[in-house]
């Protein structure tokens, strides 16, 4: 009866520990997306995306056929 009490204790108090990480790692990952959404939010407002510009001639894969992206922001 002592052993299996001894058990129970331990396979409880791994639970909690198991528990506790996972809410951390929840927190931490939440943290770093927010984190994340705000580096993003102000690179948006530096270097707004509407500004980058595709020009595709030709089709894809046939000869003479290229891409150019271009920033205005950036053109002198």
């Amino acid at each position: 009866m002592k052993v299996l009490n001894q058990f129970f204790k331990q396979l409880i108090q791994y639970f909690i520990d198991w528990l506790v990480t996972q809410w951390r790692d929840a927190k931490t990952k939440a943290n770093l997306n927010k984190e994340i959404r705000k580096y993003k939010e102000a690179t948006e407002e530096l270097y707004p995306q509407s500004q980058i510009e595709f020009k595709e001639k030709g089709t894809f894969g046939k000869p003479g056929w290229s891409i150019q992206i271009s920033n205005k922001a950036f053109k002198q």
